[in-house]
Formats: C-alpha cells, sequence, structure tokens
C-alpha cells in the first residue's frame, strides 16, 4: 500500500506541478501581452484547469487502488483455494484411505461388512418391534417399550457416532445419509430430551413408522452381493426415479386440470345433466371432475361412469373419455414406464462400473500388501528373493501371519517356491507378486491359454525328444552288429592264436635247439 500511495502521489504531484505551471505561464502571459482576455477569465481558466489536473490525479489514484485491491483480493482467493484443496486432500486421505487416521480402529470396524451386518439385524428388530407397536400388541407392557425404545436409540446413535468417527463429519451431507440423520436425530429428541422434560410426544412418536425406510440401508450393504444384484437394481431403481415421479405428478396434474375444465364445462354445466345428481357429484366442478378423470386413468370402471350419461345425443361423452384414456395412460403413463426403465438400465451400468472400482482398488490393495511381504522377505534389501531368504523369513512369526493370510502355509513354502521359481534360483518382486495373484485367484481365459501353449511346447519337445531316441536306438543297434562281429572276430583269433601257439610247442618238441 505505500508504494501505492507514493505511486499515486506522485501522480498527484506530477498533476498538480502542470497546474501549477500553467498558473505561472497565465501569470507571466498576463505582465507581457496586454491583449489577453480580463483578468476574471484568466482566473476561471487556471481554476478549471487546476479542477482538470485534480480529477485526473483522483481517477489515477482510484485506479491503482482498485488494481491493488483486485491483487489482494485474487491473491487471497488464491490462498483459500489451496488451503482448502490440502484440507480436502488431508480429510480424503485420513478417512478414505485411512492413512494418518484418528481413530483407525474405528474405521476399521465401520469398514468391516460384520458392522453393517448387525446393524441391519437391529433395523429388521426394529421394524418387527414398530409393527407390534402398530397393532397394539404391546399395550400391556409399557414398561418393556421404554426399555426397548431405549436400547433402540442408544444402538442407532452409536451406530452414528462411530460412522461420523470413522468416515468424517461430511459423511453426514451424503445424500444417501440423510434420512439416517434424520431418524436418529428425531429419535434421541423424542426419547431423550422432549419425553423426560414434559412434552407431548404422541404425534412425533408416530413418526416412528419412518424407521422403516431404514431398510433401504440393508439393500444398501448387500448390493455388491450377486444374490442381490436384481433386487438392489429395483430399489435403486425406484429411488433414482424420484425426480421422474415427481415430474410425472406435475404433468398429470397438467394433463388432469385440461380435461377437467372441459369436463366441467361440456358436462357439469350442460343444461341436460343440470339436475343430474351424479352428473353433478362427478363433474359439478373442477376439482370432482379432477378426480373423476383420476378414476378412468387408472382405467377402474371408467364405462361405468361414461355409459349411463351417454344418452340421446350425448355420444360425444364417449368420444372424449376415450381421447383423454388415450392421451393420458397409453401416451403418458407408457412415456412414464419408458423412463424409469431406462433409468434402471443406466443405474445397472453404473453398478457394473462401480464394481469394477471396486475390484480395481481391491486388486491394488493386495498389491500393496504382497509387495510389503515381498520386503519383509527379502532380507537383503537387494530386490531379488531367493530360496534361503524365504525359507529364513518363514520362520518369522509376524511373516508366517501374513503368509497364512493369503493361504500359504509354512508347509507349502517349498511347492511355492518351486511354481514360482523360473529356474535362476532368484525372485523379483514382479514375479513373486503376480505369482501369488496367480495362486489366490481364479483361473482366467488369458492363464488357461497361456498353460495351454506351455503344453503345446512341452509336447512338441516330447516329440522331438523321441525322435532322437529313435535315432539313438538305431545307431544303438548298428554298434551293437559291429561289437557282435567284433566278437566274431576276436574270437576267431583267439582260435588262431591258439592253434599258432600248439604249432609253435609241436614244433619246439620236433626240432629241439642244438
Amino acid at each position: 500500500m505505500p508504494s501505492l500511495f507514493s505511486r499515486g502521489g506522485t501522480g498527484a504531484a506530477a498533476d498538480a506541478g502542470a497546474g501549477a505551471t500553467v498558473v505561472e505561464q497565465s501569470a507571466e502571459a498576463t505582465v507581457d501581452d496586454p491583449d489577453l482576455p480580463p483578468p476574471e477569465q484568466r482566473d476561471l481558466a487556471t481554476a478549471q484547469s487546476a479542477k482538470s489536473a485534480f480529477a485526473s490525479s483522483s481517477r489515477h489514484l482510484n485506479s491503482q487502488s482498485t488494481l491493488s485491491l483486485g491483487r489482494r483480493r485474487d491473491g487471497l482467493r488464491g490462498r483459500l483455494s489451496r488451503e482448502l484443496k490440502k484440507k480436502a486432500k488431508v480429510h480424503q486421505k485420513q478417512f478414505k484411505t485411512g492413512i494418518g487416521h484418528r481413530f483407525p480402529r474405528v474405521r476399521r470396524i465401520v469398514a468391516n461388512l460384520a458392522f453393517d451386518y448387525i446393524v441391519a439385524l437391529l433395523i429388521i428388530a426394529n421394524c418387527i418391534f414398530i409393527g407390534m407397536q402398530a397393532n397394539n400388541a404391546l399395550d400391556d407392557a409399557e414398561s418393556i417399550v421404554f426399555i426397548v425404545e431405549n436400547v433402540f436409540t442408544f444402538c442407532f446413535l452409536t451406530d452414528l457416532v462411530m460412522r461420523v468417527l470413522g468416515y468424517g463429519w461430511t459423511w453426514l451431507f451424503e445424500s444417501e445419509n440423510y434420512v439416517d440423520t434424520f431418524l436418529v436425530v428425531m429419535s434421541v429428541m423424542v426419547t431423550w430430551i422432549l419425553q423426560p422434560a414434559g412434552f407431548n410426544v404422541e404425534d412425533m412418536r408416530k413418526l416412528t413408522v419412518l424407521r422403516t425406510l431404514r431398510l433401504v440401508r440393508i439393500a444398501r450393504a448387500v448390493r455388491m452381493r450377486p444374490e442381490f444384484k436384481e433386487m438392489w437394481a429395483l430399489l435403486k431403481g425406484l429411488v433414482d426415479s424420484a425426480e421422474t415421479l415427481c415430474w410425472t405428478y406435475v404433468m398429470i396434474c397438467i394433463l388432469l386440470y385440461f380435461f377437467a375444465i372441459m369436463a366441467t364445462s361440456l358436462i357439469g354445466k350442460q343444461d341436460a345433466f343440470r339436475d343430474n345428481a351424479s352428473v353433478q357429484e362427478l363433474f359439478g366442478d373442477v376439482p370432482k371432475s379432477m378426480l373423476t378423470l383420476f378414476q378412468v386413468m387408472t382405467l377402474d370402471s371408467w364405462s361405468s361412469l361414461c355409459r349411463p350419461i351417454m344418452v340421446g345425443s350425448q355420444v360425444w361423452i364417449g368420444v372424449f373419455f376415450i381421447v383423454f384414456i388415450t392421451v393420458a395412460q397409453f401416451v403418458l403413463m407408457n412415456l412414464v414406464t419408458a423412463v424409469i426403465v431406462e433409468n434402471a438400465f443406466s443405474d445397472s451400468k453404473t453398478e457394473d462400473e462401480e464394481l469394477a472400482q471396486r475390484i480395481a482398488r481391491e486388486k491394488e490393495k493386495e498389491l500393496e500388501e504382497l509387495t510389503v511381504i515381498f520386503k519383509q522377505l527379502d532380507e537383503d534389501g537387494s530386490g531379488m528373493l531367493t530360496r534361503e531368504e524365504l525359507n529364513n523369513a518363514s520362520k518369522k512369526r509376524k511373516v508366517r501371519q501374513k503368509l497364512r493370510a493369503i493361504d500359504v502355509l509354512p508347509k507349502d513354502i517349498d511347492e511355492l517356491w518351486e511354481i514360482l521359481d523360473d529356474g535362476d534360483g532368484e525372485l523379483s518382486a514382479e514375479e513373486f507378486v503376480s505369482g501369488l495373484q496367480r495362486l489366490r485367484g481364479e483361473a482366467k481365459a488369458k492363464d488357461i491359454l497361456r498353460l495351454y501353449r506351455e503344453l503345446r511346447v512341452m509336447e512338441a519337445s516330447i516329440r522331438e525328444i523321441n525322435q532322437s531316441m529313435n535315432v539313438s536306438q538305431g545307431k544303438m543297434h548298428h554298434v551293437k552288429s559291429q561289437l557282435q562281429r567284433a566278437k566274431v572276430d576276436i574270437a576267431a583269433m583267439q582260435r588262431t592264436l591258439a592253434r599258432a601257439k600248439e604249432a609253435v610247442k609241436q614244433a619246439a618238441h620236433t626240432q629241439p635247439l642244438n
């Protein structure tokens, strides 16, 4: 701001200096030039020039101030936006991922499906209790009713508080939680505040029937299970069609009002039916005509209303009813049905996308868990896992617990290594994680194709080995025959040597040495 005012002051000073210069020049001109206008006109011109200089300096100062304020406002808005984004990221990190959560145990409890099932059983029990109250089956047990109401109020308030602690305060402002929050707050107000204070809460107690709406929460809790998919599709289609139904009622009211005016004017006010009590009861005024036409639109005995008044020349009344039924029933209601069905199909597609996203999140979580297990197994931190490291790590209690959590028992360690090792004696993180994922999940089409390809390669290798063995067998037979001939030759040579030896001996006897 000082720089702003200094700049403004500089501009003002310059403009004031210009005004002073004008005054001095005018004064000098007054002395030197006798043909100038009178002094009054010169003073007026001087005042006007000074006024314009002051106005220009004021505009300059205002523009500089506005620019500076705009820059400060933009900077403040930017800092506020960055802080909000930072807070949102911290909130998402704490309550969505669980990292840095203040109450990690509470979050694990409320995120567990078993907790939802327990709350669902409480909701069902509460609905049964409300039905028994409505049937006057507990009129003689007021003390039991009082205790049970307090127990249900405490359980539902505990559920609400735990979910707020687990998912954050923004959980209360999610559209699907409005009804739960309202019902719990109303129950607390009636049971623990208004009734002990002596207020008449009988009328508000009748609103406890709305607790049966919490059955929708049960359907939401089991919506991802395949056996409840159709039920959730119907229920979600009904809930999501609320806006469509609202506009449907608006269109029906407009249509009924339009045809009711025609029916009142053409039927109720007609001279032939002025004295007809039944016609006046049905079409005497616009509200009565709207109610009658609504009955006709539902096709509820509309012919019994139409035929009695189609007397004489009043045959056109049948045409009126046919046109109304065609527009209201065949066109409007079928169009509404088509819109609701389209919403149901779009919701089903959305559910499939949510299921795919949930599977993807579970897969990412599984990858993180397996990566953590690999790092714990890799003792030297080299990024490669050896069989010795696997055996040593499997002796640790925490490692055994994590391996058991992924259905790998200590007795399966050797078999696991034989399955995952590709022959180099080491396992990388990718080999370890992908191998365990394939072991934990069901066989996919690509895994079956990969196995089929490996079997074909193995079969081709076996055929080559058989061919090599056949060739080697033929060569062995040839070598065997050669050995047989060599054996015969050796035997013949031995016999020849034996005869030669005997001949030498005989020669030695017959021809003694001199």
